[in-house]
């Protein structure tokens, strides 16, 4: 018999207190949730979500940082990186009071970009990793678009116990032309957005964060019997998250199908899809 505990982060769109969120999340049969903090602001939801969960005996397993200033983290203007560092040092503090192990971060945030490895400025990560290292949290760098950025921050931080990488499944197919950064990352894995999505739908090729659909496996195009191989190779993880919406992008509505149906089912179909993923994991 195989045991593989998965979870689900919280980045939906429910139309319920976060509190009954949380018990359908528990009842369904996930043994862990992970926040997802849109801004500093934010975090004024986390207390009603740290003692749901632990009322029902889920695990906190990681909290997403906010995206808005990830790029300003890079940048050598003072202010900018000062007022972004800021930002950051906040959710790394609220992870160790409520005693979140991992945060979640975006490498770099913005489809347009020029990288030239001869300018990067990593003072404001250094300080960040350093602050959440003392107070006992791992920052998980995620994969997004300009993986060169994700590439030199594991590079910069490769003798750092406390810093580790968070594969995205679904931004694998639609921001980094589907390199298997897994390949070259797995070794320092230590968390999972596992979601699924069609790949990048322009013809040119060029990528658009509307192609960020964040379905439930098995609804895309991606291959989840060589997802489950890859990750059989790679660190193992305690959780296999899932990070998938119900609320389709703005003019897409690949996820509508997802918001139609009554919130118990949708975690219900969610938990599924993980389990069958976590049975071959576990294998």
């Amino acid at each position: 018999m195989w045991r593989q505990k998965v979870g689900i982060s919280l980045n939906g769109k429910y139309d319920c207190p976060i509190e009954e969120v949380i018990g359908l999340i528990k009842e369904t049969g996930f043994e862990a949730v992970s926040p997802d903090c849109k801004s500093a602001e934010g975090l004024s939801e986390l207390p009603r979500i740290i003692s749901a969960a632990g009322e029902c005996g889920l695990s906190v397993q990681s909290l997403h940082a906010p995206t808005a200033k990830t790029a300003d983290l890079w940048s050598c203007d003072a202010q900018l990186g000062a007022e972004a560092l800021n930002d950051y040092l906040a959710i790394a503090d609220n992870c160790a009071q409520y005693g979140i192990p991992i945060m979640v971060v975006h490498a770099w945030r913005g489809m347009e970009y020029r990288f030239d490895p001869k300018t990067l400025y990593y003072e404001n990560f250094d300080k960040l990793v350093s602050f959440a290292g003392r107070h006992g949290v791992r920052i998980a760098f995620e994969n997004t678009e300009g993986e060169e950025y994700l590439l030199a921050l594991m590079a910069h931080f490769k003798d750092c116990r406390t810093v580790g990488y968070c594969w995205d499944s679904g931004h694998e197919m639609c921001y980094n032309h589907s390199r298997d950064l897994l390949a070259e990352l797995g070794d320092r894995l230590i968390m999972t957005h596992l979601n699924d999505n069609l790949g990048i739908s322009r013809f040119d090729g060029r990528i658009a964060g509307t192609d960020d659909l964040h379905l439930l496996p098995y609804d895309g195009i991606a291959d989840w019997d060589a997802v489950v191989a890859r990750l059989k190779k790679a660190a193992p993880v305690d959780i296999l998250n899932l990070e998938v919406k119900n609320v389709s992008r703005r003019g897409r509505h690949d996820n509508d199908a997802y918001g139609r149906m009554p919130l118990a089912r949708y975690f219900a179909e969610a938990y599924r899809r993980a389990c069958k993923i976590a049975y071959g994991y576990a294998r």
